[in-house]
């Protein structure tokens, strides 16, 4: 399998230069590898300048081409015309143009593909590490199972790939009726503050419908650099996360065999938690140890939870990462509990309660001292 790098740009020059440069430095094989960079249509001078990066770039491992968009796309509309190229190349790897890469990035990619390709479960690969919920800015700790991939119904933007097949069974559920979001979903609801020019939540209510997964890497082969476009107005360093810098062989578990999968609310999995333990056998529970489901989205009869609850049938401690090990090991404590779902509280206290224990456990309880959070704040003033 050799897919097709494709690189979205429209009025970043200086993000289009750097992500090539890192391109042009990277690993790959001996057979031709195409390089499309796809150009949406603009007006002013940066758009004009992206473009002469683009022309003046010099590509030594395959054939290179431009496409220049006669009409505006938009963000959404030039996403889903860079991923529909993987029907003209059998497969594509996505990549917008503020990020930076792994040198290994096209080695991964084409195993993880090979590896999934008939697995009709993966809707594809994110290549960026993810290391944090997205709904809490809080750390993510996906199970170390000895694989050098995980899997989570999140498809993250910061780098993707997809063969035709994948990408097909996307396009063929978004033909098939009306797909906008909607209150019954079972998305987080932060997905319905997405502004219309955005394909991530379109593309998450697909892998949550249908139960399929994206394969996620342990070490990153993207990194997001948060320049200033469609969804930052100012940089940010958020997104940045160490890049694996060298790697000569994956290793990657078929879907049926990994421990480490979790759900659009970045929670195990209930049947892969009960591999680990048989504290919970037999019984129908959801995981919300983030404590982010709203009721709507707890469908089984008990939950294993940090939200407080009037009774708890079984509790644990947070001592242990990641955070479900706790009732792997039955670490003593409240901070996590075994309720019937008609049994969680949800007024007011008991959410700044949940919040309070869930913070103190993603900052191991260290937190700045009175005296220096009043230095940082000076500091910040007088930089203003």
């Amino acid at each position: 399998m050799i897919p097709a790098i494709v690189i979205s740009a429209f009025n970043r020059p200086e993000s289009l230069a750097r992500l090539l440069n890192a391109i042009a430095q990277a690993e790959y094989p001996d057979d031709p590898v195409p390089l499309v960079i796809s150009m949406d249509r603009g007006e002013d001078d940066r758009s004009v300048e992206t473009c002469r990066v683009a022309e003046q770039f010099a590509w030594t491992h395959g054939p290179k081409r431009l496409i220049r968009h006669a009409a505006h796309l938009g963000l959404v509309q030039h996403v889903f015309f860079c991923a529909g190229l993987s029907h003209e190349y059998g497969a594509v790897i996505f990549l917008e143009d503020d990020l930076g890469i792994s040198p290994v990035f096209y080695r991964y990619t084409t195993h993880a593909l090979e590896f999934y390709e008939h697995d009709e479960r993966i809707a594809g690969l994110c290549l960026y590490a993810l290391w944090f919920n997205g709904y809490t800015r809080q750390p993510f700790f996906p199970i170390a199972d000895g694989a050098d991939a995980f899997f989570c119904q999140v498809p993250y933007t910061q780098g993707q790939a997809w063969t035709s097949a994948q990408w097909q069974r996307f396009e063929d559920w978004r033909a098939a009726g009306d797909r906008t979001l909607k209150p019954t979903d079972q998305l987080h609801d932060l997905f319905f503050q997405f502004d219309a020019e955005d394909w991530f939540p379109l593309l998450t209510k697909f892998v949550v419908e249908t139960n399929r997964f994206y394969v996620y890497p342990r070490v990153s082969l993207t990194t997001g650099n948060g320049d200033i476009g469609t969804h930052f107005t100012q940089t940010t360093l958020f997104l940045q996360t160490p890049l694996l810098q060298s790697k000569d062989a994956f290793t990657f578990k078929p879907l049926d065999d990994s421990l480490a999968v979790y759900d659009s609310f970045f929670e195990i999995r209930p049947e892969r938690l009960n591999r680990l333990t048989d504290a919970l056998h037999g019984l129908d529970y959801a995981v919300d140890l983030y404590a982010t489901k709203q009721p709507r989205h707890l469908r089984a009869d008990y939950v294993l939870t940090a939200r407080r609850t009037r009774a708890p049938i079984r509790s644990f401690g947070k001592a242990l990462f990641p955070h479900e090990m706790n009732v792997v090991a039955q670490t003593p404590g409240t901070d996590i509990g075994l309720s019937k779902k008609n049994d969680l509280r949800w007024d007011w206290l008991a959410e700044l309660e949940t919040k309070k224990i869930n913070h103190d456990y993603f900052t191991r309880r260290e937190h700045l001292s009175r005296r220096l959070r009043l230095q940082f704040a000076l500091l910040d003033r007088v930089r203003r």
